[in-house]
């Protein structure tokens, strides 16, 4: 299994960077509009900017020690993620697992879905499984 989890804020025109003085903290990565997606596809550009914080763990790290390390990072942020609202900007959690078993499992101690309602993140949580006929 695979993980990927990080924060974004998008919706917004100017430079990403900016929201590093705002939020306090340098992003993880940034994507600007027109930058390419990758190099194998040059003329796949990105539609849109965005201000990214990731948990920075190995992709096969499990994913609670993904959650419980961008809620750290997140827990630093609290007295900053307020001024997101005031400026209008979106943001949030996202979540990319890839599965290779028939019957994944998802799974996230009380604790940690607490932790991130405590920084007043709403928690959901949607799955699209994909078989060989898709």
């Amino acid at each position: 299994m695979e993980h990927h989890v990080y924060f974004a804020v998008f919706g917004f025109d100017h430079d990403p960077a900016q929201l590093d003085l705002m939020l306090g903290q340098s992003a993880d990565d940034y994507w600007r509009v027109g930058d390419t997606y990758s190099d194998l596809v040059p003329e796949a550009r990105r539609r849109e900017n965005r201000w990214i914080l990731s948990s920075q763990l190995d992709r096969d790290a499990s994913h609670r020690d993904h959650f419980e390390k961008l809620l750290r990072k997140l827990q630093t942020l609290a007295g900053h993620l307020p001024q997101l609202e005031q400026h209008h900007y979106r943001f949030g959690i996202g979540v990319s697992q890839y599965f290779f078993m028939d019957d994944p499992a998802f799974y996230l101690p009380a604790e940690l879905i607490d932790g991130f309602r405590a920084l007043g993140f709403e928690i959901r949580f949607d799955q699209l499984g994909l078989d060989e006929r898709a």
